[in-house]
């Protein structure tokens, strides 16, 4: 998906940025048509989800302290969101333990086993148009023996 803000006529390079970055990377290049294939797409962006959120450690800023033009970042510790949300104060308990539950019973291995299977399905669902494509004999159509109104 894409957008873009209001009153921001550059903003769109940088969300196609994460297209290439997370949609690209994922999915392909390929087009998909059909309900099977958005269904297919549903179930692989469901899937990294779930992987990406619990088990995909990710970094977060601690502090930006500029020396001139120079421009020194430092980060906490990598740690997965689910584990930071877990930690959180403002997080109700009822949340906490929801989490959790989920924790516990998601595993990390049959996660990337269903990306894998979702990504293999969408590579039989593409649109091969263009992409070593067999030119077909079209269809003869009889127009003498079909029944005339």
């Amino acid at each position: 998906m894409t957008r873009s803000r209001a009153y921001r006529k550059n903003d769109q390079a940088h969300v196609e940025q994460k297209n290439g970055a997370i949609v690209r990377r994922l999915a392909g290049y390929g087009r998909f048509v059909g309900a099977e294939a958005t269904a297919t797409l549903g179930q692989l962006y469901a899937v990294v989800r779930l992987y990406g959120n619990l088990f995909q450690p990710s970094f977060k800023l601690q502090e930006k302290t500029r020396i001139g033009a120079r421009v020194i970042k430092r980060y906490h510790p990598p740690v997965p969101p689910a584990a930071r949300v877990l930690t959180h104060p403002g997080v109700a308990e009822a949340n906490k333990q929801q989490l959790q539950a989920m924790m516990e019973t998601a595993d990390p291995v049959l996660l990337f086993a269903g990306i894998r299977a979702a990504q293999e399905e969408l590579g039989r669902r593409v649109d091969r148009r263009g992409l070593n494509a067999k030119i077909e004999e079209p269809a003869v159509i009889d127009l003498r023996a079909s029944p005339r109104i």
